[in-house]
């Protein structure tokens, strides 16, 4: 306790140290700085517009969202240039005064006409191909300055493919898949393990259900343990998703789409977004939706979902340095859940096809889940000077269930025999995560030395409480021959069964407390390292049982997360050469591990990944790429002692190893390609005797994606375009012995589409070749060959 106290007082020292080192280097600059943003004729960000300030040497390129700046500019009278083919080229005259920020916003105006149409059409060259994120590091970082592996799902990519929830999507992220999850929701299986939580705008997001893509600006997919930046309550060993929401912009706009297709699929959108006031300092957007869907096994309803989404959010500029924003977000859904296979040991089949016809579904309609999550998200963007930023930001998640009927098990005994078991948890089922965090981001340098650096502080609470049977086998229960009609089960069956057993009301809270620092050094303009280092605190409250009134299994952990990245740009902002040493780590209950009875405090589990690769971004963004092998070594895992089971061991070691690939290319105008394939091996190295030498279940070794997708840019079919693409899965283990297979598939969808300035027409055939196959883990059958046809008016 007084190492760990003393670790934590030598943390907060250094980073006070660097802050007053940073504070003290920038109050000593004799330098001015230039920012602002390029907007085109029709209010739009202007991407990569030459920017340069003449008869001198400063010269740089607008970003995604058309802003630009210049750093440590000598005192003087410029001349700003601005050009973008297509458009006049603009002249400013603009003063730069020592230690202050000269701020300009420049609309271009269009040379002709006849260029107009062509500039919009053409003004990102690669749609898909949305790189750069401020969450990834925690600090203004580009991809290829980025020792970090991630992969971006682009609102742009989403829309093209009619995805009308968050699996669709998340089926486009290289090396990775949908897999089980709880709660009527999928989680992420990335490098080899398995995710069930996410985070929202780089915050924690305990509560898993799924979002509605409408919402969605773009997925940002963190590959890799990550525990150094982003804790472990919602991460997992191989990687986690960043939800980034879209945000308040300057202009009028939005859109209204309508969705329709097969299994009686029907889904409204709206995106609105609207300035509040003259100056533009107050600014609204909300998105909202509400689809309904009809089942996926024979048109039954077996598997059928409803579900609304609403979320309003503002955006207020206080003055020139401050900015807050409020994100906010409701989301309802009502489904039927499925089960959770068991393998008994008379089962010969040797996959799930095998056993239970594809038709046919275990789960029955009357049995209706509700769950409602909501979501609130405070930031405040504070500009401390040139040199420093600060952000405050606070997070509320929390899911809440009226009433739950939960599958817990089928057990097949043998190949046509399953035993289905269903209870009941009432209401009062809540699960939620508040987290409140503090960054200070620097940008300066000592001597020649750039310094990029990030040093933060936060808190996270994860809690739930649960309303369910004493035992987990209490419920409802039957015996079923899948040779004969599935026979249903009422709602009055399984709550008259319920009723003969107790119910225990179950809480718990799981604290953390945390500081963290990370720098990125630019040893040259072409050698970046970045070392980064996180403390974190644990403490976990224990389970209160209202049963017996007592709370049990509390304790406290402390934990060191480090990280290490080096970065070579061959060509400068084209190819870099990059490696990483990631550290993640899961916090483990103290357990007895003897003979003496005594509980353990044990030591969290430890991911410790080493990585290196290639990144590209060529022909001015046409081609952006990243390929890159991984290593994971996991220790300090626990299982049953051999000898007895009552004991447990924590000397498990695992071990996944892989190689990814993903390609966003743009080789020819209105041609873009999005492309991903992974491999991973991901195996007990060692573990009990049952599990040592044995891969990992729910990991497929190969997973491929891609689509292409062309549009017409001019002539009598300008507008006009075809996409087509799809995935392939490879089998994995259903089962820890690896006797059981979770059967690969491999599903093809193809696309024609219509749009203008004002409207987008869109109609999908997905599942060309009518695959069976299903979400991994938990064996959900998916939709087989359907139809979707969309319609978008722009406001």
């Amino acid at each position: 306790m007084n190492n760990s106290k003393l670790r934590i007082k030598h943390l907060i020292l250094v980073i006070c140290l660097l802050l007053f080192s940073a504070v003290s280097l920038f109050a000593q600059q004799h330098h001015g700085k230039i920012n602002g943003q390029i907007t085109t004729s029709d209010g739009e960000p202007a991407l990569s517009v030459n920017i340069i300030l003449k008869n001198s040497k400063y010269f740089t390129i607008s970003n995604e969202d058309g802003t630009f700046e210049f750093n440590r500019v000598k005192p003087n009278t410029y001349t700003l240039q601005v050009s973008l083919t297509g458009y006049e080229t603009t002249l400013q005259e603009i003063t730069v005064i020592e230690n202050q920020t000269a701020t300009i916003n420049l609309q271009l105006k269009v040379s002709n006409k006849e260029l107009k149409e062509i500039v919009i059409n053409t003004k990102k060259a690669n749609k898909f191909a949305d790189r750069e994120s401020v969450y990834v590091a925690r600090m203004p970082l580009k991809n290829l300055e980025n020792s970090q592996v991630y992969n971006t799902v682009s609102k742009e990519l989403i829309k093209e493919q009619i995805a009308t929830d968050m699996a669709q999507a998340q089926r486009n992220i290289p090396g990775a898949i949908p897999g089980a999850a709880g709660g009527g929701s999928v989680g992420i299986v990335s490098r080899g393990f398995t995710s069930y939580q996410s985070l929202r705008n780089g915050m924690n997001s305990a509560a898993i259900a799924p979002e509605d893509p409408v919402n969605i600006e773009r997925i940002e997919a963190i590959k890799g343990p990550v525990g150094t930046l982003f804790s472990n309550i919602s991460t997992s060993l191989g990687g986690v998703l960043n939800y980034v929401t879209k945000k308040p912009y300057e202009t009028f706009g939005g859109e209204l789409s309508y969705t329709t297709g097969s299994y009686q699929l029907n889904r409204l959108t709206a995106d609105v977004n609207t300035p509040l006031d003259k100056e533009k300092t107050l600014l609204f957007r909300t998105t909202a939706s509400y689809q309904t869907r009809n089942g996926y096994v024979n048109g039954d309803g077996a598997l059928w979902a409803n579900s609304y989404s609403f979320s309003p959010k503002l955006t207020y500029k206080v003055n020139p340095n401050l900015t807050l924003d409020f994100d906010t977000e409701i989301v309802s859904q009502k489904y039927n859940a499925t089960y959770v296979y068991t393998i008994g040991s008379g089962v010969t089949a040797k996959s799930l096809k095998d056993l239970l016809p594809y038709d046919k579904s275990l789960s029955s309609n009357g049995l209706a889940n509700y769950n409602f999550v909501n979501n609130i998200n405070v930031s405040a963007n504070y500009k401390i000077s040139d040199y420093w930023t600060s952000q405050t930001s606070y997070m509320f998640s929390e899911g809440h269930y009226p009433k739950q009927y939960l599958y817990s098990a089928a057990t097949f005994t043998n190949n046509t025999t399953v035993n289905r078991l269903i209870g009941l948890w009432l209401p009062d089922n809540k699960f939620g995560q508040m987290q409140l965090q503090q960054n200070f981001t620097g940008d300066f340098k000592i001597g020649t030395l750039r310094n990029r650096i990030v040093a933060g502080i936060d808190w996270s609470q994860y809690y739930y409480g649960l309303n369910r049977p004493a035992s987990l086998s209490n419920g409802y229960t039957d015996t079923v021959d899948t040779t004969k009609p599935i026979p249903e089960i009422s709602q009055t069956q399984v709550e008259q069964a319920n009723s003969l057993f107790k119910y225990n009301f179950r809480s718990s809270t799981l604290d953390q407390y945390s500081a963290y620092v990370s720098d990125v050094l630019n040893v040259t303009d072409n050698l970046l390292v970045m070392a980064s280092l996180r403390v974190t605190r644990a403490i976990n409250n224990g389970i209160y049982s209202q049963t017996t009134g007592l709370t049990t299994g509390n304790y406290n952990q402390t934990q060191l997360s480090p990280k290490l990245g080096i970065v070579y740009q061959v060509l400068k902002d084209k190819i870099s050469l990059f490696t990483n040493y990631n550290n993640g780590f899961i916090n483990v209950a103290p357990a007895p591990t003897g003979p003496s009875g005594d509980i353990t405090v044990l030591k969290p589990q430890q991911a410790n990944q080493a990585e290196g690769g290639v990144k590209f971004n060529l022909f001015n963004g046409k081609l952006s790429s990243t390929l890159s092998y991984y290593d994971i070594q996991v220790t300090n895992a626990t299982y049953a002692d051999p000898t007895n089971v009552a004991y447990t061991i924590q000397d498990g070691t695992q071990r996944s190893k892989g190689f990814e690939a993903d390609i966003i290319a743009n080789p020819i105008t209105g041609l873009n390609i999005v492309a991903g394939y992974g491999f991973n091996e991901n195996i007990y190295t060692k573990n009990s005797t049952a599990l040592q030498g044995k891969f990992s279940t729910f990991a497929p070794k190969n997973i491929a994606s891609l689509w292409i997708s062309y549009k017409i840019m001019n002539g009598k079919l300008n507008g006009f375009g075809l996409g087509a693409g799809g995935n392939y899965v490879s089998d994995s283990w259903y089962n820890t012995t690896n006797t059981f297979i979770f059967n690969g598939y491999t599903v093809a969808n193809a696309s024609i589409f219509y749009s203008t300035e004002k409207i987008t027409l869109n109609l999908k055939l997905n599942n060309i070749t009518n695959e069976e196959y299903y979400i991994v883990g938990t064996g959900t059958p998916q939709m087989l060959r359907n139809i979707a046809v969309g319609f978008t008016y722009k406001l």
